[in-house]
C-alpha cells in the first residue's frame, strides 16, 4: 500500500535556476573545455579535454555530443522512474562515450593518446545524482559549508626535473576504464548550489572562496562569471569551465 501511495503522489521537487561559463584562462592558446545543459532535463555535463593536436578539443566535444543524443526523452522518462534506472543510464552513457573516443583516436592517428575527464550531475526531485572520470569536480554549497561530492581520479609523480610534482589523472574517457565511473547520490535541500567545474578553477581558488563567492552571488550567472574572474586573477593557468545549479 506505502509504494502504491508514492507513486500516485507527486514526488517532491526543487525550483532550480543554473547557468554556466567557459573561458580559455590566461595561459592556454585555445579551449578544450566542453559543456551542455539538456534544458528541460535536468542533465548537466562538464568534460576537460587533453592530448596533442587539438586532440583534447576534439575528445571533450565528441564525448558531449555523443551524451546529448544517447540522453534521449525515451532515456530521461525510465531516469525519473526509479534510481537504478539513473545509475544504468549514467553508466551506459559513459562506457558510450568512451568507446566512441577510443575508436575515433583508432581512425586518426593524430588524435592518439587524447581523452578528457567528464563530470555529469542529474538533479531528480531533491536528490542530486553525479557520475565522472577523472578530476572535473562536483561540490554542493550551502550557508555552512563546501562539499565535494566527486573524489579525483589522480595519482601523483614527480616532474622529469625532480623539483616538483604533477598530478596525472588515472580514470578518463578514451582510455579502458581501470574501474566503473563513479557513481554518487546526495539529498539536496532549498538553497543549496550545486557546482560542477573543470580544474581550472579549483586550482585556482581554495574551497571557502569558492563556497563565499557562491553563496554571495545573486544568480547562477553571477556566480560563474564571479569565479571565472577570480580563478583568471588567481593565475589563469588552465581553460576555467564552471556551472551553477541555484536550488
Amino acid at each position: 500500500m506505502l509504494n502504491l501511495f508514492k507513486k500516485i503522489l507527486p514526488q517532491p521537487s526543487l525550483k532550480l535556476s543554473y547557468a554556466a561559463l567557459s573561458d580559455i584562462g590566461l595561459v592556454r592558446e585555445n579551449n578544450e573545455d566542453c559543456f551542455t545543459i539538456l534544458e528541460g532535463k535536468n542533465i548537466f555535463l562538464i568534460a576537460d579535454g587533453m592530448g596533442g593536436h587539438n586532440g583534447g578539443e576534439v575528445a571533450s566535444r565528441s564525448t558531449i555530443e555523443t551524451l546529448r543524443r544517447y540522453f534521449s526523452p525515451k532515456i530521461v522518462k525510465a531516469m525519473r522512474s526509479n534510481s537504478q534506472e539513473i545509475r544504468h543510464a549514467m553508466l551506459t552513457g559513459f562506457e558510450k562515450a568512451n568507446s566512441m573516443v577510443m575508436d575515433l583516436a583508432e581512425e586518426n592517428r593524430n588524435l592518439l593518446g587524447m581523452g578528457c575527464t567528464l563530470v555529469m550531475a542529474f538533479i531528480r526531485g531533491t536528490t542530486l545524482y553525479t557520475c565522472h572520470v577523472g578530476d572535473t569536480r562536483c561540490y554542493v554549497v550551502s550557508e555552512n559549508r563546501i562539499r565535494k561530492v566527486t573524489s579525483d581520479h589522480t595519482m601523483t609523480e614527480d616532474a622529469p626535473d625532480n623539483t616538483s610534482s604533477r598530478h596525472v589523472v588515472t580514470r578518463v574517457i578514451g582510455y579502458p576504464f581501470p574501474e566503473p565511473p563513479e557513481y554518487n547520490t546526495i539529498a539536496l535541500s532549498k538553497g543549496d548550489r550545486v557546482l560542477l567545474c573543470s580544474d581550472g578553477l579549483w586550482s585556482m581558488i581554495d574551497e571557502p572562496t569558492i563556497q563565499q563567492t557562491i553563496i554571495k552571488a545573486k544568480s547562477p550567472a553571477k556566480a560563474s562569471a564571479r569565479l571565472v574572474a577570480l580563478a583568471n586573477k588567481g593565475g589563469g593557468d588552465d581553460n576555467i569551465t564552471v556551472m551553477n545549479i541555484f536550488c
